[in-house]
């Protein structure tokens, strides 16, 4: 049984390794590019950053709320300026996000979408399962979180804000965290990892360098937050090389925010840095492995079979 689990476990890091997201990109003066890429991207991203800034000029209050990390005051129309916020907060991911996938495009002179989901269509059912598995999994952990302590205040079932604002935050919150989780997805699991697998291919160096590196851009000191982080992205990591593309990632990523901004705590909240408990992450390393499991189960039916199929001869 054990030796059938390693077996398995190397099938899917082979398998892994030869992800569309990180095969056949080979360029020429691979640092040279980089650093021509990380050029371009500067200024891509600055050009981007300057047209939102134009557009929010007529509105200094939003502008002002991009960089904010305090949270709204708690009034009976707090979450319409949840909502504000949250939507302001994903256009300016989204024009970072996309600065730096049209440098990658023009640097690597390579379309888009394989920087996103290499040699095929977008798979929206790799991203409905990815919000189901992950909504599933936040739903369960619920009891444990609160088993160990966690304090629990719905900001959509809590009274003191009125009916029709908590349905505006929800249309909020879908709208903008989509874009949100989106746009971290195509700048980490996208552009970074394709543009990592040129100095290695080995999975498990891309796995804890995506992991660490996008837990390490949120600047949360928190120690726990930050494994808690860098253990989700290097799931989602794993999803993006098993699957051949982000969608399942972005799914999962939307899930994740939406239940915590919906069923937690207020969209401003997440910016105020808390001490964790180290049982904390029981929850999280439980969601993983629930998470992992479900990946690879899609992987073997959809990626591997197709391929297993082809190399049998014919009847």
């Amino acid at each position: 049984m054990v030796q059938s689990r390693r077996v398995q476990i190397d099938l899917a890091l082979a398998a892994a390794a030869q992800s569309p997201l990180t095969t056949q990109f080979a360029v020429e003066r691979p640092w040279l590019r980089l650093g021509g890429f990380a050029l371009m991207a500067i200024l891509l991203v600055g050009l981007w950053t300057f047209v939102l800034a134009l557009v929010l000029v007529p509105f200094p209050d939003l502008r002002d709320q991009v960089g904010s990390s305090t949270p709204l005051p708690d009034t009976a129309f707090r979450l319409v300026g949840e909502s504000l916020q949250t939507l302001v907060f994903a256009a300016a991911i989204s024009v970072v996000a996309l600065g730096i996938l049209q440098a990658a495009a023009m640097t690597y002179r390579r379309p888009m979408k394989d920087f996103l989901w290499p040699g095929r269509r977008f798979d929206k059912a790799q991203l409905g399962i990815g919000f189901l598995a992950m909504a599933c999994m936040s739903v369960i952990t619920i009891p444990i979180y609160l088993a160990t302590g966690s304090e629990w205040a719905p900001p959509i079932l809590d009274g003191q804000y009125l009916d029709r604002t908590r349905f505006i935050y929800v249309l909020a919150m879908v709208a903008g965290l989509f874009v949100a989780a989106a746009a971290e997805e195509v700048m980490f699991r996208g552009v970074m990892l394709r543009l990592t697998g040129l100095i290695t291919r080995r999975p498990l160096l891309l796995y804890l360098i995506n992991g660490l590196v996008f837990s390490a851009i949120h600047l949360d000191p928190d120690p726990i937050a930050f494994i808690a982080r860098a253990l989700s992205g290097t799931v989602w990591t794993w999803a993006a090389l098993r699957l051949g593309g982000l969608e399942f990632a972005i799914g999962a990523h939307l899930a994740n925010n939406l239940i915590i901004s919906l069923f937690w705590q207020p969209f401003s909240e997440a910016a105020i840095a808390r001490e964790s408990e180290w049982i904390d992450l029981g929850p999280e390393v439980l969601t993983a492995v629930a998470m992992i499991v479900m990946i690879e189960r899609l992987a073997r039916r959809y990626i591997d079979l197709p391929s297993d199929l082809a190399a049998r001869p014919a009847a």
